[in-house]
């Protein structure tokens, strides 16, 4: 039995607790969607005070040893309870910062443009020398095999305050449509239109590579759109970090689904021998591409290329933003067809990086996974021979709902 002096004592804090919440919420102090978990924590603990037999029925229904057991374990609740609903508070906060940073840094280049444009009229006005033009520090690639639907869009989501190459290579598309919209793209001065004999993605980009000059690339699938601003992020990201040799982003999704998809905040080569984390759309300085060798193959060849990026011992970087906006419609393109031939796909590249599979324990001393890792991800990616490509599937789409990444 408890002393009644015990009970009394339990009955006056949880009365003391509950009119102290209310207090909090009457004067604006604590906002009422916190206060829910506090009233219903001084409720629980004043019923519990003030019944004793519930107390006691609860503690031998869940298996406790003593009454204050049985306390301690609602407290616990308690606790988890409140961890988990700052966390999601805390998430919601974290990705509202994240739109407000972004939105500010655009409102920060319009600010710029504005002011450059203003300096350009007055020169002009008051015939002083203009400045000279700027050079290109990036060049976006796009690939097109009859994609003339959407080709425009993602030309048109190309937004930068600074020059930008832009190459469409037509990778041997038939369709009457998309040969008449490239027609109209190649009467532009502006843009570069180069035309080969079909030979996939990889290719394409490879040959987009050599038909440009700057410095920095940027590969965009054409039924992909670029965020305003976001080759200018990544390419002051590059400047400040001259040892990586390329960056990385966040991206959205649009069409049949919406999501985001948050990229790694670090560079991950024991990881990359498993599952590849990385957005094909990422900026590359072309000393690296061309070093590389390019994209090649016509699946899983941006993953090839991050493998041969980890054998030759390149690093990046992640650009805390989303940088474009991925298309997702009824064929998902190539993706389905590579998720059913995974196991071939995957044995390829694993031929065509063997030294960095042997490294692996060593490049699992560089990253450094935590232990639960080490041992999950053989079983789960890798050859994927346990877990079936349509339960992977579910599992992306629910990531990508919650807008997180790869543990």
């Amino acid at each position: 039995m408890i002393d009644w002096r015990t009970r009394v004592l339990a009955i006056a804090g949880s009365l003391v607790l509950l009119l102290v919440v209310i207090d909090l919420v009457r004067r604006r102090r604590l906002k009422e969607e916190y206060s829910v978990l506090w009233v219903a924590a001084s409720v629980v603990l004043l019923i519990l005070a003030a019944w004793f037999e519930l107390l006691e029925w609860i503690t031998t229904a869940i298996g406790g040893v003593a009454l204050s057991s049985t306390l301690f374990f609602f407290a616990l609740l308690f606790v988890f309870f409140m961890l988990l609903h700052f966390s999601v508070r805390i998430s919601a906060l974290e990705r509202r910062f994240t739109a407000l940073v972004q939105e500010m840094g655009l409102v920060g280049v319009q600010v710029a443009a504005t002011r450059a444009a203003a300096a350009a009229v007055v020169a002009d006005v008051a015939g002083l020398p203009s400045q000279p033009p700027r050079t290109a520090r990036a060049a976006v690639i796009i690939p097109c095999f009859n994609d003339g639907d959407v080709l425009e869009e993602a030309i048109a989501s190309v937004q930068e305050h600074e020059p930008v190459e832009i190459v469409i290579v037509n990778d041997g598309s038939t369709d009457a449509g998309t040969l008449a919209v490239l027609g109209r793209i190649e009467a532009r001065d502006d843009i570069c239109v180069v035309h080969r004999d079909n030979g996939g993605l990889g290719a394409a980009r490879t040959t987009g590579l050599q038909a440009t000059s700057a410095p920095l690339v940027y590969p965009l699938d054409a039924d992909d759109r670029l965020e305003p601003g976001a080759l200018a992020a990544m390419a002051d990201t590059l400047e400040r970090h001259p040892e990586a040799g390329f960056a990385w982003g966040d991206y959205a999704l649009f069409g049949d689904r919406v999501g985001h998809y948050r990229s790694p905040d670090a560079w991950l080569p024991w990881t990359l021998t498993y599952v590849n984390p990385y957005p094909v759309s990422s900026m590359f300085r072309r000393a690296t591409i061309e070093h590389a060798g390019g994209w090649q193959g016509r699946a899983y060849e941006d993953w090839d290329l991050w493998l041969r990026l980890v054998g030759m011992g390149i690093t990046g970087v992640r650009v805390d933003r989303v940088v474009y906006r991925r298309r997702l419609h009824g064929d998902s393109r190539l993706l389905q067809q590579a998720r059913r031939h995974h196991q071939e796909l995957y044995s390829t590249i694993q031929q065509r990086n063997p030294e960095v599979f042997k490294r692996r324990p060593e490049l699992r001393g560089t990253e450094r996974p935590a232990l639960w890792k080490v041992a999950v991800y053989p079983v789960l990616f890798g050859p994927r021979t346990v877990v079936p490509y349509r339960v992977e599937a579910a599992l992306q789409r629910t990531m990508m709902r919650l807008g997180v990444g790869l543990p």
